[in-house]
């Protein structure tokens, strides 16, 4: 669908076509692979709970926000991570902190948590400004009203924002084969999650096999480079790495081996600055096309902040920003699906699961569903002021997920996300190019088709 503009200029941004009724799981391949959105039903958006049964299997989508709940907090021991999530992230992450189960995903987990504090955070903002500050000064170089790829610079921004604060000493070279390794991987993901639902055995290639292999292959080795070269050195950094190093078993007192470590490091790398990047790149995309609020965003920095570098004490200040952002989440949620198995018969929603049936939570369909939200292909930041936000649900709205596995670096995410785009759009004009409408398309995370051009003129 193309965004529209109402005759009351409402800005109505770009989303995807809703299958009429659920597919039949053998003939959503070629649709799942080109967009799994083009797979989701349109009972998605409108029911509480939409199942579809084929051969004693079952696949149900859960929107509903009490029904979310139960699967991901009440009743969260009756589900476990999918098997099509473990097939698509162990070829790189393995048995890390997003994978694992049980006793090894709480000891990894209490690992790198300390790293994700608040106060710890709060530490990190004068690094998040540094590296927004470097890209205006990138795009200094330009004639003003280039126009830029922002996908890609956003790219840049939130990887230097980790290499700094969790990878500190990472060499060029090294972040450039994990940049590069990270969009090949993702770029052929889907195919990966289709074979997964279908239930194909994991020998049987298709044809990103290769690619993904060597993505994963070229991942573990960049990283795993990284983290010998610093033992080599000694360990006498404060960062992630330096945490996850000095980390012991409580049960045995053994440290992290070595692949345990790139497992983590790896972790955060493609599910840390990855959603940053895309949650970034589609802000910038609604402020473009919608320059009222963009003006707002700006008018807000400059009152908080004036021209100082922006620091933590501006962060609480900075509320419509963080509304500008949370909105744009909803229509855009960095990660837009997740999914669980049962693991047993049980009744959700009135439907009875057979064990093993898969329950996927279409995060992108929440955020938009009609018994949720008024208007809600409409993008209206003031759906987030605080009073509106306190009201809703928790399964309600949930970018970072929800339950005990909800987003480690949530905390990390928001505040980075609202130093680097107050600091961007305080000193920059970003406008639509006039041409491009990139269609939302889930690869693991949300990315835009074509990426996101955008005209920036330096102010």
């Amino acid at each position: 669908m193309q965004p529209t503009m109402s005759s009351t200029g409402l800005l109505y941004p770009p989303t995807v076509p809703a299958a009429e009724k659920p597919l039949p799981i053998h003939k959503m391949l070629f649709r799942f692979v080109r967009n799994p959105l083009l797979a989701l039903p349109r009972a998605a958006y409108e029911e509480p709970i939409t199942a579809l049964r084929n051969a004693g299997r079952a696949v149900v989508w859960v929107c509903d926000p009490g029904l979310v709940e139960e699967v991901l907090v009440s009743r969260a021991a009756e589900f476990e991570k999918s098997a099509v999530e473990k097939r698509v992230f162990s070829p790189s992450m393995r048995d890390g902190v997003l994978t694992s189960e049980g006793k090894l995903w709480r000891w990894q987990r209490r690992a790198m948590a300390p790293m994700f504090r608040h106060a710890e955070i709060l530490d990190y903002i004068p690094e998040m400004a540094d590296a927004a500050d470097e890209q205006i000064a990138r795009w200094r170089h330009a004639p003003p009203g280039t126009v830029q790829q922002v996908d890609r610079d956003m790219v840049e921004t939130t990887f230097a924002i980790i290499a700094r604060t969790m990878l500190t000493g990472v060499l060029p070279a090294q972040a450039d084969k994990i940049k590069r390794a990270t969009a090949r991987m993702l770029a052929n993901i889907s195919w990966e999650v289709a074979f997964g639902i279908l239930r194909l055995p994991r020998w049987m290639p298709h044809p990103a096999s290769f690619q993904l292999y060597n993505s994963a292959r070229q991942l573990r080795g960049a990283v795993g480079d990284i983290i010998s070269r610093r033992q080599a050195e000694g360990n006498a950094r404060e960062d992630l790495l330096g945490r996850l190093l000095a980390a012991r078993d409580p049960d045995s007192g053994e440290p992290m081996s070595h692949d345990r470590l790139v497992n983590n490091l790896l972790t955060l790398l493609e599910a840390g600055h990855e959603t940053t990047t895309r949650a970034l790149s589609w802000t910038l995309y609604l402020l473009a096309r919608a320059p009222e609020w963009q003006e707002r965003v700006r008018a807000e920095t400059v009152s908080v902040a004036g021209t100082d570098a922006i620091s933590a004490e501006h962060l609480p200040s900075l509320v419509f920003t963080q509304q500008v952002l949370k909105e744009a989440m909803r229509l855009y949620p960095p990660v837009p699906a997740m999914s669980r198995l049962t693991v047993k018969p049980l009744v959700l929603g009135g439907e009875e699961l057979p064990a093993g049936s898969m329950v996927v939570i279409p995060i992108y369909c929440i955020h938009r569903h009609r018994r949720l939200w008024a208007d809600p292909d409409r993008f209206d930041p003031m759906r987030f002021t605080p009073e509106r936000e306190a009201a809703y649900p928790r399964g309600q709205f949930m970018p970072f997920g929800a339950g005990p596995r909800i987003c480690l670096g949530a905390a990390f995410a928001m505040a980075e996300a609202t130093i680097v785009l107050a600091t961007l759009v305080r000193a920059a004009q970003f406008d639509w190019d006039g041409r491009h409408k990139p269609e939302p398309i889930s690869r693991v995370t949300l990315q835009p088709k074509g990426g996101m051009p955008l005209r920036v003129t330096l102010l």
